[in-house]
């Protein structure tokens, strides 16, 4: 199946992350962003699973007004409680957080069972998105049948339709980023950015704003200035929602992971704006250049080993795929012994096999220094990555 324009990925594992949790990992990637969740106390502890993924996370300060609030009164609320008049708590706590001096951005969504009470919240956000100062925008709540990745996508999709943007601001080559899953605000996904921006520069373009990147709103609105809307897959709907509004074009990308993955971004970017031999040219240097710095890691500890991938993400999924068969892994499913897996590390127990934790949630690694998994230089830092667990697993089976 191909996952590149799917709007709804399903896959094995999806079902275990809840679509709430897309939506607190795309509030944590924006500065100045609160998000209102019509649910119980136990709408605040979930934020507890983004807070150990994200060592910097906003949601749940040390100190200071926290960034998900919930609206139950109590902490396990029955349908009787949630039948009576709510509106005026309700209105009170929009108040409360448009207060806050740092707010900029105000999301508000539903949670799971507070979804069938039909509870006014969207007339509720409406009214207060009237008052000025911060932007009050309402996520329609799929809690009951959506996943992680709706959230996400759903969240960029409403923001899309609810920020500034003036077409008449927008540049040739300038570009905007719409569907980049910043899951959290650490060195890995400030190299990912990084590298992106070095690899559109060598096409002459220049990188305005990207959604998500842990900016703001004037991030957001940064958009206004594309003449170029790249879409990847994480917010679809959103891209082509900013693209119409901009009057801007519209170019869907895979995800730029490993040599093929970005050879097919860097082409299908290049051919939108008239300048495919220009992205051979840098493709043929940056391949060259990348194989070389990995050449030795491959052939003496990656090439012939044994993979397993375990993702919550298609995406990454299809990405590390493509991945171990240009490293020269063997991907078999069984999980054999002495295999290196890619995995999360919330996914099952992790057995007698050689674990590379790679993407949402991963609690186990929080870089200190970029470690791009993106682009030519995420090409060579996963090679790394790879190499040292390999090692690290013949060091620990000779000791055996």
């Amino acid at each position: 199946m191909d996952m590149t324009n799917a709007s709804s990925p399903v896959h094995r594992d999806t079902a275990s992350l809840p679509f709430l949790n897309g939506v607190y990992v795309a509030v944590d990637a924006i500065s100045g962003a609160y998000l209102i969740v019509d649910g119980p106390y136990c709408v605040f502890t979930k934020a507890e699973m983004q807070y150990c993924h994200n060592l910097r996370s906003r949601l749940i300060p040390p100190v200071g007004y926290r960034r998900v609030v919930h609206t139950g009164q109590r902490q396990s609320e029955e349908v009787k409680s949630l039948s009576t008049d709510r509106v005026a708590l309700v209105e009170k706590i929009f108040s409360d957080v448009r207060a806050q001096p740092d707010a900029e951005i105000v999301l508000a969504t539903s949670f799971d069972f507070h979804e069938l009470v039909n509870f006014p919240l969207k007339d509720i956000a409406r009214r207060h998105a009237g008052l000025g100062g911060a932007l009050v925008c309402h996520v329609p709540s799929r809690s009951l049948g959506g996943n992680w990745l709706d959230g996400y996508a759903s969240t960029c999709a409403a923001l899309a339709g609810a920020v500034s943007l003036r077409p008449s601001r927008r540049r040739k080559d300038a570009v905007a980023i719409v569907g980049y899953l910043r899951d959290r605000d650490e060195p890995d996904h400030a190299g990912n950015l990084r590298e992106l921006t070095r690899l559109l520069g060598g096409l002459g373009l220049s990188v305005e704003s990207v959604w998500l990147s842990g900016g703001g709103r004037a991030e957001l609105e940064a958009a206004q200035r594309a003449g170029l809307v790249i879409s990847l897959p994480y917010a679809r709907e959103a891209a082509r929602v900013v693209a119409e509004r901009v009057k801007a074009e519209l170019c869907e990308v895979g995800l730029p992971l490993g040599l093929g993955g970005t050879e097919r971004f860097l082409l299908e970017v290049g051919s939108r704006v008239g300048r495919r031999e220009q992205a051979r040219r840098l493709i043929a240097a940056e391949v060259a250049a990348a194989v070389r710095d990995v050449e030795i890691h491959v052939l003496r500890l990656i090439a012939g080993r044994t993979a397993m991938i375990r993702q919550n993400d298609p995406y990454l999924d299809a990405g590390i795929r493509e991945l171990c068969a240009e490293l020269g892994l063997v991907i078999d499913e069984g999980a054999p012994e002495r295999a290196l897996c890619f995995a999360p590390t919330s996914i099952g127990r992790m057995r007698a096999f050689a674990h590379v934790p790679i993407g949402y949630p991963n609690y186990l690694e929080h870089p200190t220094v970029e470690r791009p998994f993106l682009g030519y230089m995420g090409f060579r830092h996963l090679a790394e990555r790879i190499a040292a667990t390999a090692l690290r697993d013949e060091v620990q089976a000779a000791e055996l």
